[in-house]
């Protein structure tokens, strides 16, 4: 348990004038707790944070009771038998023996642990309509400890494992399922724990699907092939991105890698402490406009990374040309550059993961804005 991590937010409870938070995500019970546990998706567990509470309360399967740190020591617990009783009936419990009624609650209902299903039976057997305090929750996991830091350093320590049988693996007449194998083996072998988004991967005459998972297609001379991954320490992820060509690649599939390598290279060149996010977008966004390719940036030039749990790695803050707050050393985001022409079935993704310290950016994984790999046919 994290007291100081739970006294924030607790000051998110009173700002916005709540009686108590429920929180449903998986990453939110880690962070406030040290609760490993992908099971919420399936078997609903809420952690209930109030002001009104002299310390905070758990419902839980019972089955997973036993995972909580020190056996759910210093959290008043309510367990549930799935599939005999309601975790819904079970939250009402609590907040029936805590609350009175008419009282405010919030939420994180932009978590995949709370589907509408389970909102909606809450939403009947608490009496309550709470109000979405996702944001303002996982904000506070935004700006990372050292210790933090240091964990996201080993996983990309990981992804270097991972990015090196890439190269090693790739070639004519390999498929990609063979490639992301590979890779694959290599996160576990170094000591990976399960990642919270599959391994994306897409080549030739799909390599304009930025999000396609590998397939049968095999490797072809003149192929693109892009990956990103994620290896995971403690939970912390640090995301691998990397775009290489298998033999020679095609004028205009090179040209679009070297555009993307100078978009991402001039956003890091002007990340720095106190920058609005939308100046570390801007630079690649004119580039873009100069060589007529604005329309095929398809994705944000940037977002915050840390801990995750299927189906998202993804924390709030956006490097996007929109938002305006400023990045802050202790931040660690992925930036990256994605041109995707579907015309011409090319796709280029080149990008890594960062952290902004005192010193001004530093890559903590991934192959950043390195020229285009060409690897021989072997």
């Amino acid at each position: 348990m994290y007291p100081d991590r739970i006294k924030a937010a607790l000051s998110v409870v009173e700002r916005c004038e709540l009686d108590a938070a429920i929180l449903f995500d998986p990453a939110a019970q880690y962070y406030f707790l040290g609760h490993d546990s992908f099971a919420g998706v399936n078997t609903p567990q809420a952690l209930i944070l109030s002001p009104q509470l002299p310390r905070p309360n758990m419902v839980i399967w019972a089955a997973d009771a036993p995972m909580l740190p020190d056996c759910g020591a210093g959290l008043d617990l309510r367990v549930y038998d799935f599939g005999i009783d309601s975790p819904a009936s079970a939250l009402a419990d609590v907040l029936d023996a805590h609350f009175p009624r008419g009282a405010r609650f919030g939420w994180d209902s932009q978590s995949a642990a709370l589907n509408h299903a389970l909102a909606s039976q809450i939403i009947c057997a608490c009496g309550v309509s709470p109000i979405d305090i996702s944001d303002e929750i996982a904000r506070l996991r935004i700006i990372k400890s050292a210790d933090e830091i240091a964990a996201m350093h080993k996983a990309g320590q990981m992804v270097e494992k991972g990015l090196t049988a890439l190269r090693q693996s790739a070639r004519v007449g390999i498929s990609e399922r063979e490639v992301a194998s590979q890779i694959e083996i290599s996160l576990r072998r170094s000591g990976s724990d399960y990642w919270a988004v599959p391994v994306e991967m897409a080549s030739g005459t799909r390599a304009h699907h930025v999000h396609g998972t590998p397939s049968e297609r095999v490797l072809q001379d003149g192929d693109m092939l892009h990956v990103e991954f994620g290896a995971v320490y403690r939970r912390y992820h640090a995301v691998g991105i990397q775009t290489l060509s298998i033999g020679n690649p095609s004028p205009k599939a090179a040209w679009y890698y070297e555009v993307a390598q100078r978009c991402l290279a001039s956003g890091i060149n002007v990340a720095k402490p106190g920058i609005p996010a939308s100046e570390v977008e801007a630079p690649a966004l004119d580039i873009l406009r100069k060589e007529g390719l604005a329309d095929t940036f398809a994705m944000r030039f940037g977002y915050s990374v840390g801990i995750g749990y299927p189906p998202t790695w993804l924390e709030p803050f956006g490097i996007t040309r929109t938002n305006h707050e400023p990045i802050e050393v202790g931040m660690t985001f992925v930036l990256h550059a994605c041109l995707l022409d579907k015309a011409s079935s090319i796709g280029v993704l080149v990008g890594g993961t960062y952290a902004m310290t005192d010193e001004g950016l530093v890559q903590l994984a991934g192959a950043g804005d390195c020229d285009l790999l060409k690897l021989t046919n072997r």
